[in-house]
């Protein structure tokens, strides 16, 4: 069964699951109690929860309902508060400017071309406060990863399902160098049943070179960018880009 990667809040919960130092980076980030925050491409409230418990003032937006109402039950149950909202990063509009706006998780690289990116930078800058911050991460593109050949299955996660019991997640990458997009495909299993979901996404690979001029496109300048979440050094041995950026 072919299914989008957050048509099932409750299974994208398990193969990305909670990470204590991107929430402390975030949370960080926001800088506590009273502070205006806007989390795009919020999902199902992983990062939302935190800030909203360190005393932000937190909206999140995403384009999947289901994703929201996954947030919306998660923030009851740690009985704290956000206002959610449905809308396309990509560009929007809120009577609102934020002191930090939050992109986490490699949710950036679901924007594709140069337009996408200079809309989506441009709506994040129109809704920064003076002096507000945006803070993000993505990956670091990786050579061995992009070069697999098209249909090579690599396992990527294993995790025990409440109902399905034992499940695998499998991974195929089929790159394109002329667009930087990677096709991806994610097959789900369990002993039983064999492959019960298939799962397809595509993601931009965003080069550290590329990346402060992608931004400039939307008016915003790279400000950090460190290695890992911890705020280590970048350097070629990183795995991540984790950045902030302002208006320029």
């Amino acid at each position: 069964m072919s299914a989008g990667l957050y048509d099932d809040a409750e299974l994208y919960d398990l193969v990305a699951p909670p990470d204590a130092d991107m929430e402390a980076f975030y949370v960080n980030a926001a800088g506590g109690p009273s502070r205006r925050v806007l989390e795009l491409a919020c999902g199902s409230g992983r990062i939302t929860v935190p800030l909203a418990t360190s005393g932000a003032s937190v909206t999140g937006v995403d384009l999947s309902e289901t994703m929201l109402a996954r947030a919306r039950d998660l923030l009851a149950t740690r009985g704290v508060s956000a206002k959610l909202v449905t809308l396309d990063m990509r560009s929007f509009q809120l009577d609102e400017k934020f002191d930090v706006i939050v992109l986490a998780a490699n949710s950036l690289l679901h924007l594709h071309t140069h337009e996408e990116f200079a809309d989506a930078f441009s709506a994040i800058r129109r809704h920064l406060a003076p002096g507000g911050v945006f803070a993000f991460d993505v990956f670091v593109p990786c050579a061995t990863m992009l070069s697999r050949a098209p249909g090579d299955r690599h396992r990527l996660a294993c995790f025990e399902h409440p109902r399905l019991g034992a499940v695998t997640v499998e991974e195929t990458i089929d790159y394109d160098p002329t667009t930087q997009i990677s096709a991806i495909d994610w097959y789900w299993s369990t002993p039983a049943n064999g492959v019960f979901r298939h799962t397809p996404l595509t993601l931009r690979q965003i080069y550290p070179q590329e990346l402060p001029l992608l931004l400039r496109l939307g008016g915003l300048e790279l400000a950090n960018r460190f290695g890992g979440f911890s705020g280590e050094p970048f350097s070629r041995h990183s795995r991540r880009q984790v950045c902030t950026a302002i208006a320029a």
